[in-house]
């Protein structure tokens, strides 16, 4: 059987990555597919220069335009980052729009710094599922510290030598991309739900998605358990609820909170606990992880009045203040009472995680105390708040989740 035709996007800056963008091009050609080279560079006047073998497919013209500018006006700003980002933004909204009219299936995009900057901001604007290569001479390198800047389910190919030139070496690694790109674009498919997605948030020690997820498999849902440590985790959860997929929430871990006010390590950004009130959702929340956050630096900078644990090699936590989880409790409140669909939070009174029980080296009875206190205060009355006279982590929290689930996600 015939593999039907694939429109590939090829990104990148033409005037200077013309060689690379081509060697992709004749690839897909190759393999029986439809490139789209798409060129968001700013430094050659015009496609009738003789030193272009091709032309692109979208012009730079027409990235500009995009953006409601002109290449002339945009290299009038005078400033590289202002530049660039103007035509990255081009390129953004010419691809999201061929994704919306079903005219590209994958998109791959090659470059150094700006034509990373390009890319990176062309593949965060699609949706999880539309296969996203990224080639870049500084994908693994320091300068890209932050999954704020990555789509989540981006491919980065680190390019081991530069690309001043084509030579044996980033010819092939270039190859392997497009190899790469091509076999996405015939493997993948939209993210089309057949049974109705339930999110639920979890940290390795948690234990309630064990309880609940095959219970609702067996009531006939499909089940996606988010670990939540940041930018790939909370902030891929609400990257996926803002897709629309999801039929209802179960947000029972939302510690990075705590690390977003305290520019802790797993930070999943601003708009963490946020996705599911604007999609109008069912949710139901919880507290899990509210007792730490992840320390951002080593033992070196510790705090003596502070109270540390080694998690693992990788993972350092701190525990959290009174002062600090009276204010995650009013940025939870805040969140909450923003959504335009039913909200419940379930409040274990003895413990929020495994290091949160009575014995455990963060436990805080006073600081349970506290963090219920505010959110009584701060949440509006429509959002009803149950308490549990145990721990999260014990089966009968599960339980009335399990009890409940249809109730609840039948009040939308």
């Amino acid at each position: 059987m015939a593999t039907l035709k694939k429109k590939i996007a090829i990104v990148g800056t033409f005037d200077t990555k013309f060689e690379e963008m081509g060697i992709i091009k004749d690839y897909v050609k190759e393999k029986g597919h439809i490139p789209i080279i798409i060129d968001a560079g700013t430094g050659y006047t015009g496609y009738q220069d003789k030193k272009l073998p091709f032309p692109p497919d979208i012009s730079r013209d027409q990235v500009a335009e995009a953006v409601g500018s002109t290449p002339k006006d945009i290299l009038a700003l005078k400033d590289d980052g202002e530049i660039i980002t103007r035509m990255a933004q081009g390129a953004a909204k010419i691809v999201r729009d061929l994704y919306e009219k079903d005219e590209v299936d994958a998109v791959i995009s090659v470059g150094g710094t700006m034509g990373t900057t390009v890319g990176l901001t062309v593949q965060k604007n699609l949706p999880v599922g539309l296969p996203k290569i990224m080639v870049s001479t500084i994908a693994m390198s320091p300068l890209i510290t932050s999954g704020d800047f990555i789509a989540k389910d981006q491919v980065m190919v680190q390019m081991p030598c530069d690309l001043w030139g084509i030579n044996v070496i980033n010819k092939n690694t270039l190859l392997n991309a497009a190899g790469a790109i091509v076999g996405m674009a015939e493997a993948a498919t939209k993210i089309v739900p057949k049974k109705p997605l339930i999110a639920i948030t979890t940290r390795g020690h948690h234990k309630h998605a064990h309880y609940i997820k095959p219970v609702l498999e067996a009531k006939g849902y499909e089940v996606v358990v988010f670990h939540v440590v940041g930018r790939i985790g909370g902030g891929s959860y609400e990257v996926l609820v803002r897709q629309g997929l999801f039929t209802a929430v179960l947000d029972f871990v939302v510690g990075e909170i705590l690390c977003d006010l305290n520019k802790g390590l797993c930070a999943a950004g601003p708009t963490r606990l946020e996705g599911a009130g604007e999609m109008g959702i069912p949710q139901i929340v919880s507290v899990g992880s509210m007792s730490n956050w992840h320390w951002v630096g080593g033992p070196e900078t510790f705090l003596p009045e502070r109270t540390y644990h080694y998690h693992n090699p990788i993972v350092l936590c701190v525990k959290a203040t009174i002062k600090e989880l009276i204010e995650g409790g009013e940025v939870i409140a805040e969140k909450l009472n923003k959504a335009k669909g039913p909200v419940t939070v379930l409040y274990p009174k003895k413990g929020w995680d495994d290091f949160d029980k009575e014995g455990g080296v963060f436990y805080f009875p006073d600081g349970h105390i506290a963090l219920l206190e505010v959110l009584k205060k701060k949440l509006k009355p429509s959002i009803k708040i149950i308490e549990f006279d145990n721990h999260i982590n014990d089966k009968e929290f599960s339980d009335y989740v399990i009890e409940h689930f249809d109730e609840l996600i039948q009040k939308k």
